[in-house]
């Protein structure tokens, strides 16, 4: 049985599950154990937990954009920044802005 499988019976079987005596909730636990291949405590918490309810898909963030060094030069030298690389970063030939670590910002001034 399938993830989707196993919340559509556990929605069919929720209401049956909590209007039963307790006699009645072992057999049920049981049946719901068997089909499903959860564990008993697992089966428990779900069946006495919230009422299943269908959960709206949750929408992905976009990916930041990735920028070339080119367009990281003009955009700095527009507001008068300048940018380097650590020497780690430098020699692994990393794009500066790919890794925040290993980009050093500065203002105009040179040191």
């Amino acid at each position: 049985m399938g993830k989707q499988g196993r919340r559509e019976y556990l929605r069919a079987i929720y209401q049956r599950y909590q209007k039963a005596s307790r006699s009645a909730k072992g057999a049920i636990l049981n049946e719901f154990c068997a089909s499903t291949g959860y564990h008993r405590k697992h089966a428990i918490r779900l069946l006495n937990g919230p009422p299943p309810e269908r959960r709206p898909a949750r929408a992905r963030q976009p990916r930041r954009p990735t920028y070339s060094r080119e367009v990281v030069s003009v955009k700095f030298s527009k507001l008068g920044l300048t940018f380097s690389l650590s020497a780690a970063d430098f020699a692994k030939g990393l794009q500066p802005g790919s890794k925040r670590r290993g980009v050093a910002f500065r203002t105009g001034l040179q040191a």
